[in-house]
């Protein structure tokens, strides 16, 4: 089937969190270049509501073409899931549509995040570490939300990462889970000194800048907290 009649289509809450305009722009290219919307009918269910294809359908209606469509009326919310779990929805997409299909516990870590103005890859980071199972978990439905850090810790943190800006200038690095796993070894170590690590990070904070992994961040910030301080600590073997 196909129709030019675009507002007979739903979008529901829970598929993905948002358009991606971006993406949108893209096929509007593609589409352009060579209109293959034939051979990608979006999914819809008896309600007209999109399963399958927000943004191919948001990009025939820009350009006026026709939207082809198939109807599953046996189409539930779960299949949302199913249709684009290899797909490229990130955690924030997964996170949207559990939230909004009332899981407990997506719930609670969205809290968590909104509370901290944290990301959701940061949070996950955090609280559950940086192992592929824990993401395809979290994409599964499967997310348990209960090591939650120390809302002290979580707050030098955060006055790290604004002494930082306030002096590297954006620093978006430091909004990476690599960079916020290093600096809570960093906090827990039983030697660590607030007035020591903020002493020394004035003085070398030109020295922070992106690393590729946790370990790169630990050794950099350990070398911070250790320069001219005769408890030294270590917290690479921890990474």
């Amino acid at each position: 089937m196909k129709t030019t009649d675009y507002e007979k289509f739903k979008f529901r809450k829970d598929n993905r969190n948002g358009i991606d305009q971006a993406h949108v722009k893209r096929l509007i290219e593609s589409i352009r270049a060579k209109n293959l919307l034939e051979l990608r009918p979006i999914l819809v269910n008896k309600h007209y509501e999109v399963i399958d294809g927000q943004h191919r359908l948001e990009a025939a209606k820009e350009l006026g073409v026709e939207i082809y469509y198939n109807i599953e009326e046996n189409l539930t919310a779960g299949d949302i899931i199913t249709l684009n779990i290899n797909k490229q929805w990130s955690l924030a997409d997964f996170l949207n549509f559990y939230v909004q299909n009332g899981y407990d516990e997506y719930i609670k870590f969205k809290q968590f995040m909104e509370k901290n103005g944290i990301t959701a890859r940061v949070a996950l980071n955090l609280c559950l570490g940086t192992m592929k199972n824990v993401a395809n978990d979290f994409r599964h439905g499967k997310l348990v939300f209960e090591d939650i850090p120390a809302q002290e810790d979580i707050e030098l943190c955060k006055q790290t990462i604004a002494c930082i800006k306030k002096n590297n200038g954006k620093s978006n690095h430091t909004e990476s889970g690599r960079f916020w796993k290093a600096m809570l070894l960093l906090i827990k170590h039983d030697d660590f000194r607030v007035s020591k690590w903020f002493n020394n990070l004035d003085k070398m904070v030109g020295r922070v800048s992106p690393k590729a992994s946790t370990k790169d961040y630990a050794r950099l910030l350990m070398d911070i907290y250790n320069w001219k301080n005769s408890d030294r600590i270590n917290i690479l073997d921890e990474v």
